[in-house]
């Protein structure tokens, strides 16, 4: 057995006995919101004074006051004056132990895991058992790739040939049991991306599509039924080769999307390709998950101050320390921006511009926008799908679209026909808010009460959170911004001179520059060997050779010298090892 199941199911065997944790569990009761004006989702118009009965966990009756019958002994929610939605769901997460409490203080009471192994199963379970509180879990099977694995990430199944692809997608299984959708990722072919649509469909799942080899219209007929991230559009509609190319060779890089490198190529959108591009998806039902907020919000000077305030603000409460130090850096991470030119800064906001007005008219052709953020990769979990609608808007989507967008469009994707909008015989999962969000959207923000599955959940933070099943090598995403470093071998690797000037080669994997490298403890520059690049990741080339000059200093007695390879931060973080530490190699010096 897998070393990760078997710490799985020791964990949830100790845990057999917990009590849970979600306000109200078990009780049953019947619940009534009364009053209030009801926003259903479906895109009907609002009911004003409406009254909504609960029993157990499903929603028996919706109407207007007095004309709906209220259980005798029911827990009644005054809501006059307020406004009723149903739960938001963030379509784009990469589910982390710190997350939540995240969610559901913002409402968010379903959360769309796309890189989903064993450990994320873990997790949904406790949350559906309700050994934990949290949003729902709706996991994806393991991304499929093609070839070599960026940052040798572990839960993406590479691919050689679509035969091989169609048998990853089937051996997965059938049904939505276990995973909600399949998700693909950046360096797939046609024919192995219409292997795995073809073979997706008949499990019974949708399949969502990370673009970079591929560009939208191409994913559009190979029969995905969604883009993330708003992957390959910019491709399709770039008449420049030279512009596409470059584009195609950094969108390969998944990791691209969260740079405004790759925003920057938006400028080059041609219109009328736009207009065709549009055509062919709306045709073809290809949902969009649009993630304006990573790709494209980040970038934009003013958001991003206010952002960053935002953020600030929110990490100075005592009650949320429990995300850590590392998890934090990446919130805060703007660099990327900074080291852009006023030329590229100028094409980048171009890019954006081109980016809403693709969205707007996608929409207002008739295609379903997804609302969500990629959560965790540099934005913060909850908060980050109520910028997202706001975004929307500004693009040019009503608010009711917007609303639609994290509530009906969502679910109806998963294929989740209990949830996503508020009706008889639907999961009782709602938001109450104090102000209009027709009115602004940004009063999505106004959380008064949070329901999920029948249930009143607490909504504040707790200093004392602990997830009960702790990610076993990670305590958080698993996705970093820097490689994890690998050395294989130095030369020379050992010699018999003391106090004598040195130069080191080391061989390996993820060298960056920026590496340094540790030698018996002394962190010493290293300087990447330009001829060994082996590919350019988001602006850290990346390297299979370093070269370290030791100091004869260093060089001052017999035996064995310890030698890793450290790269500069953002990287990822892990219980148990440093991810931005190499393994161990000996230098040694004989008598």
């Amino acid at each position: 057995m897998k070393p990760l199941r078997r710490y799985i199911q020791a964990l949830m065997v100790a845990m057999i006995g917990m009590v849970g944790l979600q306000t109200g569990l078990g009780q049953n009761r019947s619940l009534v919101i009364d009053g209030g004006t009801l926003i259903d989702g479906t895109g009907r118009a609002p009911l004003q004074n409406a009254v909504i009965v609960i029993e157990k966990n499903r929603i028996t009756a919706v109407g207007e006051k007095g004309k709906v019958t209220v259980p005798q002994g029911a827990q009644v929610i005054q809501a006059a004056g307020k406004f009723i939605m149903p739960g938001f769901s963030d379509m784009h997460v990469h589910w982390a132990e710190w997350m939540p409490e995240m969610f559901l203080h913002w409402g968010i009471t379903s959360a769309i895991d796309l890189a989903s192994g064993d450990w994320n199963l873990a997790q949904r379970d406790l949350i559906a058992d309700g050994r934990m509180k949290g949003p729902r879990i709706f996991p994806t099977a393991p991304q499929v790739q093609v070839g070599r694995l960026l940052w040798d990430y572990p839960l993406a199944p590479p691919v050689d040939t679509a035969e091989m692809a169609r048998r990853v997608v089937h051996d997965v299984g059938p049904g939505r049991e276990k995973y909600n959708l399949t998700k693909t990722y950046t360096e797939l072919t046609f024919d192995q991306l219409q292997a795995i649509t073809e073979e997706s469909h008949k499990m019974g799942r949708n399949v969502i599509s990370h673009l970079g080899s591929l560009d939208a219209r191409q994913a559009a007929e190979a029969g995905v039924d969604g883009i993330a991230h708003t992957s390959g559009v910019a491709l399709a509609t770039i008449e420049d080769p030279v512009k596409a190319d470059e584009l195609r060779t950094f969108a390969r890089m998944g990791i691209a999307v969260d740079f405004p490198l790759y925003l920057m190529y938006h400028a080059y959108m041609v219109p009328a390709k736009v207009d065709e591009l549009i055509k062919l998806l709306v045709q073809k039902n290809v949902r969009i998950e649009a993630e304006l907020v990573n790709i494209s919000g980040r970038w934009d000077p003013k958001r991003k101050e206010v952002w960053l305030a935002e953020d600030r603000r929110f990490f100075q409460d005592p009650n949320v320390q429990y995300v850590n130090e590392e998890q934090r850096d990446r919130f805060f991470f703007y660099d990327a921006l900074n080291k852009m030119d006023s030329q590229q800064k100028a094409l980048v906001g171009r890019g954006f511009e081109n980016l809403k007005t693709f969205i707007r008219k996608f929409v207002q052709a008739g295609g379903k926008v997804m609302a969500g953020c990629d959560t965790a990769s540099f934005v913060l979990s909850g908060i980050c799908i109520h910028r997202e609608l706001e975004m929307l808007v500004e693009a040019g989507l009503t608010p009711m679209q917007a609303i639609q967008a994290a509530t009906k469009n969502n679910f109806e994707f998963v294929q989740e026909k209990d949830l996503g909008t508020i009706e008889q015989g639907k999961l009782a999962d709602l938001i109450i808010v104090k102000e209009d969000p027709l009115a602004d959207i940004k009063n999505t923000r106004t959380i008064d009460t949070v329901i999920k599955d029948g249930n009143v959940q607490d909504t504040a933070f707790h200093a004392d959170f602990v997830n009960p099943l702790p990610h076993p090598t990670s305590s958080g995403h698993l996705s970093i911004v820097n490689p994890q470093p690998s050395i294989r071998v130095m030369y020379p690797m050992s010699t018999k001179e003391l106090n004598k000037n040195l130069t080191l080669t080391i061989e390996g994997t993820n060298l960056i520059e920026g590496s340094t490298v540790e030698f018996d403890g002394v962190d010493l520059p290293a300087t990447p060997v330009k001829s060994t690049m082996d590919r350019e990741m988001v602006f850290n080339p990346v390297y299979t050779q370093l070269t370290v000059a030791v100091p004869a200093r260093l060089l001052n007695r017999y035996g064995d010298y310890k030698v890793v390879v450290k790269i500069p931060k953002p990287y990822g973080y892990s219980n148990t090892v440093v991810l931005g530490t190499s393994n161990v190699l000996n230098f040694f010096i004989a008598r």
